[in-house]
């Protein structure tokens, strides 16, 4: 059989995805759950890859037996990704029964195929695969844009929680650049776009009977594919060791409760620490960490923190790295450059302290300490 470039990068991805899944089942990896959801969803990825390398070399023509297979299968995956992210985002996280709903399309699709196709006669199936317009999908439009839109669904609700995640965070952490999974969300983002794309390809097959070619659709499968799986292997991999996820108690800081009036007597002893102490230059500080010092309960310090400076714990301590940083850049005696300055006022990350210093004051940090050395900005001294 002759292979196309479209089918050798569809090899390729489908190769990388179970390489990746056998990686992860070392004893060394899969001990982590968030690797044995990693390892199902890749499994399921390379399923649906094999659909679609079925449909563009034609073989699903000579074997209609396996046709669809790839499809069923690969439709576990948008449960699988919503675990697999929430495995990431909390250390407690375990599979119950109850996640067992998330392998409901699977059946549901299933049991339609099974009417509609596998129990059919070789005939039949033969001229139910002619007459498709997608691959994966049968001539009907209604399964096409149901198949397509619970799979958005999926991973949409993915993408909201990802983004709940990345505000909670900032209620406990000073430095969030590596524990937001941007990574996972740029991911699911593109993802989601490239599903949006095929549900509309499905419409015009279907409705309007003006769509591109086998070719079209297996190379655009192809090319999503590839960028899938090498972006999430070059990420995935480093993600655990990087963060593991909250612990239960900083989960439970993020539960939503009623919320009292905050402590006065502990935001002024919250000032005079940050003033004296300035425990804002360690660049790991962490709502924990600040709370031990005020011999206090997290929750109360948060509150104190949300209600009496009117922010979140992350934009709190970088308001004063920032004045920090204000201070330093404004002092014609200090020779060191600008990257030395953004370390020793806490911040870890240069373009996370180029964004929050452009905000605070309208300037970069360079305009900044050349306009402070000129005169033209007079910094106000530190409280």
């Amino acid at each position: 059989m002759y292979l196309t470039l479209t089918d050798i990068v569809l090899l390729t991805s489908i190769i990388q995805s179970l390489a990746l899944a056998v990686f992860l089942l070392l004893p060394s990896n899969i001990g982590l759950i968030s690797n044995r959801l990693l390892v199902a969803t890749l499994v399921f990825f390379a399923a649906g890859l094999g659909e679609i390398f079925l449909y563009g070399s034609g073989l699903a023509l000579q074997h209609p037996n396996f046709a669809y297979l790839g499809t069923l299968i690969g439709l576990l995956q948008a449960g699988t990704l919503y675990l697999y992210a929430q495995s990431l985002m909390y250390q407690n996280f375990q599979l119950r029964g109850k996640h067992l709903v998330h392998t409901l399309l699977f059946w549901v699709v299933g049991a339609i195929f099974l009417v509609e196709y596998y129990l059919q006669p070789s005939e039949t199936k033969v001229q139910i695969l002619l007459e498709r317009d997608h691959p994966g999908v049968l001539t009907s439009p209604i399964l096409a844009v149901a198949i397509h839109a619970v799979f958005l669904g999926y991973l949409c609700t993915t993408i909201r929680a990802i983004n709940r995640f990345g505000l909670g965070i900032r209620q406990i952490f000073s430095s969030i650049e590596n524990k937001q999974l941007a990574w996972l969300r740029a991911l699911l983002i593109g993802y989601a776009v490239a599903w949006t794309v095929s549900m509309l390809y499905c419409l015009t097959a279907h409705v309007f009977k003006s769509a591109p070619g086998t070719e079209w659709v297996a190379g655009a499968g192809a090319v999503t594919g590839f960028i899938f799986i090498n972006f999430l292997m070059i990420n995935s991999l480093r993600q655990p060791v990087v963060f593991s996820g909250l612990a239960a108690d900083q989960a439970a800081l993020l539960e939503e409760e009623p919320a009292p009036q905050f402590d006065h007597a502990l935001k002024v002893r919250l000032e005079q620490l940050v003033h004296q102490e300035k425990p804002h230059l360690h660049p790991n500080l962490t709502l924990e960490q600040l709370s031990r010092k005020l011999d206090a309960p997290s929750r109360e310090v948060s509150r104190a923190i949300n209600q009496g400076f009117g922010c979140n714990f992350f934009e709190f301590v970088s308001r004063y790295r920032i004045d920090e940083a204000k201070s330093r850049l404004a002092d014609a005696a200090n020779q060191k450059n600008i990257l030395q300055i953004m370390y020793e006022s806490g911040f870890n990350s240069k373009s996370v302290f180029n964004t929050a210093f452009k905000k605070e004051t309208g300037f970069t940090p360079s305009e900044y300490r050349r306009r402070a050395l000129q005169g033209d900005i007079r910094p106000e001294p530190q409280s």
